[in-house]
């Protein structure tokens, strides 16, 4: 879901970046916990919304996001009077680890995997997922993809580089970002 850029307040081009940076993978991990599409959009409705009142404040705007997310569900169980949820629990897993987790940390690798690809045609996604995700060798993934050993190394470089760079668009500026 995109949002229009045409808006008038001077803070809205930073809003419509993060939204439209954020929104489904804030999405996906509220209705993965509470599977309900209705409630999943009032929910990212509302954790947009005290966003953009606070957003002059937040420095990274990620992890903000997933933060207000725990205290927006929390609330969420709270106005349904469900007292058989522990929330603690709900988000207590290998996906909302460290606030953003490790699992979605994969997704994001993943969907700019996938945006890479399906922007230029790329066919190196999978020379970087053997190495990178798979740990192969260069050598090995010269023998499996029938390239020259040198060939291998450059296209691993370049495409790195090109995640790295859509990671770094995405606020992820290190690797302690993504931990």
């Amino acid at each position: 879901m995109k949002l229009n850029k045409e808006l008038s307040d001077p803070g809205a081009e930073r809003f419509v970046e993060s939204y439209d940076s954020y929104y489904s993978i804030i999405f996906n991990t509220v209705y993965s916990r509470i599977n309900n599409y209705h409630d999943a959009e009032d929910i990212c409705q509302e954790v947009f919304i005290r966003f953009y009142d606070r957003m002059n404040e937040v420095v990274n705007p990620r992890k903000w996001l997933f933060g207000c997310l725990r205290i927006v569900v929390l609330d969420y169980y709270k106005m349904k009077k469900k007292k058989d949820i522990d929330v603690d629990e709900l988000f207590d897993d290998i996906g909302m680890g460290y606030v953003n987790g490790f699992r979605d940390t994969r997704m994001m690798i993943k969907h700019v995997i996938d945006d890479i690809c399906n922007e230029s045609g790329d066919r190196d996604a999978s020379l970087f997922e053997l190495v990178a995700v798979y740990n192969y060798s260069y050598a090995q993934v010269s023998r499996h993809l029938n390239l020259n050993y040198k060939q291998v190394i450059y296209r691993y470089n370049v495409f790195a580089e090109r995640v790295f760079s859509r990671l770094k668009d995405l606020g992820i500026n290190s690797i302690e970002d993504l931990l």
